[in-house]
């Protein structure tokens, strides 16, 4: 006769959003060590055993980054020039609404921002998220941000007389560009006379030296070099996307304490970060892959700042969390049993984001409805009803890769009741297990309609 012995605990994950369960099924084999299935007795003393994950505490994330603001008032306005010789680009014509001298005027174009430069820039930017989205006189904006950070430009007079426009446009061009990682805000002074603001003075806030900022670019590109050898760059969108999640996690561990946590070096030169870092990575690597990746930032538990990704897979738009894909950082999650990696938030719709995430972007996002490449469907683990042929090809395809556990999802709350009545309750998953399996262990995501059965 065979026992069940079940151990039920809430499994918190990022703060009590993400409820799971931890199981222990005990299998007792009667003297002819046959397995009779006719019989459960169900173990109803069985205790709840509660399970957490480490509580962050990263606080920064990208709109948390550091604007300083000046005011001077300007007295003699004679050499303040309303009009000045338009430059024609491939964006249209450049706007000025700043009232500049000569002098100043002169100091933009020495500086490189002139029609040659915003044409390349603008070629550059092409196919990034947050620029593509951008109305022409935004996109005038992020260029001369982008131009002045790329080229390390001290100050200049921007074209825009608007902060909350220079804010935005600033927002948009460290969305896009996880490169730019030595800079985390900027300051700008506003010149204004007794009604109005006549012209912005605008500072980028520089991290790091100009001469270290060439050395990490340098350990950046070796990262880079590495990462792309062990992949054929001609394959599917998915498969780069997969590739480029185990890599991240393979190679880094969460760490609230690792230094430059809020952008790439983090994870490419230390190979510890937290969130932004993960984020960041995963956008710059699968943008070497020519997968289109942006960061987006909003709260996970009790208005815990936190950034994730999203990606554009053959034509269709998901979320990837990285971080929570990581054991590190999700302790005693289903991802200790699947050789460290997690990925219940590799490539999902909006709908199951939000069952764990609260997205609080700057700029409005599309809706992300596709299943179509979701990691469950893509494998082969997706299940929309109890498929003996398909529930068989999991378990063996598992074994054959000889990977550490079988994750299974279900299309819906009905779907999972079944296949764990299936598996759990009629004893059906020791027909998947070696003959020599006393007990097994596994772990539930009721959220996302998971279960992860561990094969050692």
């Amino acid at each position: 006769m065979k026992k069940i012995y079940l151990i039920i605990g809430a499994l918190v994950l990022a703060l009590a959003l993400l409820i799971g369960a931890s199981v222990i099924i005990d299998k007792q084999l009667e003297k002819d060590t046959s397995f009779i299935s006719d019989y459960i007795d169900f173990d109803k003393t069985a205790q709840n055993v509660p399970y957490t994950s480490p509580v962050s505490s990263e606080t920064a994330t990208l709109l948390d980054m550091e604007v300083t603001e000046k005011v001077t008032k300007i007295d003699d306005m004679s050499k303040i020039q309303e009009e000045h010789e338009i430059i024609n680009t491939d964006i249209g014509e450049i706007i000025i609404d700043a009232g500049l001298s000569e002098e100043e005027w002169g100091e933009r174009i020495s500086m490189g921002i002139n029609a040659q430069n915003i044409n390349a820039a603008n070629k550059e930017c092409q196919g990034l998220f947050y620029y593509d989205n951008l109305e022409p006189e935004f996109k005038q904006l992020y260029l001369e941000i982008y131009i002045a950070i790329k080229n390390y430009a001290d100050t200049f007079y921007i074209c825009s007389i608007d902060p909350e426009d220079i804010d935005y446009a600033f927002n948009c061009v460290m969305g896009d560009h996880p490169e730019i990682f030595y800079t985390n805000g900027y300051m700008y002074t506003k010149f204004t006379t007794t009604d109005r603001i006549v012209k912005i003075e605008f500072t980028p806030a520089y991290t790091i030296a100009y001469e270290d900022v060439i050395k990490y670019e340098k350990d950046i590109e070796a990262y880079k070099n590495e990462f792309l050898v062990g992949i054929n760059q001609n394959t599917d969108d998915y498969t780069k996307i997969k590739y480029t999640y185990e890599y991240i996690i393979k190679n880094t561990e969460y760490d609230v304490d690792s230094v430059q946590n809020q952008n790439i070096l983090s994870v490419f030169i230390n190979g510890r970060s937290v969130c932004q870092g993960y984020a960041k990575a995963f956008q710059y690597l699968s943008g070497q892959l020519g997968v289109q990746s942006t960061l987006v930032v909003g709260y996970v538990g009790a208005n815990e700042g936190h950034a994730w990704n999203m990606v554009k897979c053959n034509g269709q738009y998901y979320y990837i969390d990285c971080t929570w894909g990581d054991s590190s950082y999700l302790e005693n999650s289903m991802s200790l049993y699947s050789g460290g990696i997690n990925y219940d938030y590799l490539n999902i719709t909006t709908s199951e984001l939000q069952l764990t995430h609260v997205i609080d972007n700057f700029t409005p996002l599309p809706p992300c409805n596709s299943m179509a490449d979701n990691y469950y469907v893509k494998e082969g683990l997706y299940f929309e009803g109890i498929d003996l042929v398909q529930l068989d090809k999991a378990f063996s395809n598992a074994k054959s890769q000889n990977r550490d556990s079988v994750e299974l999802k279900c299309s819906n709350t009905e779907v999972y009741d079944k296949l764990g009545e299936y598996l759990l309750v009629d004893n059906h998953i020791f027909d998947y297990m070696s003959s020599d399996k006393e007990s097994i262990t596994y772990m539930q995501n009721k959220d996302l309609n998971i279960y992860s059965f561990p094969l050692r």
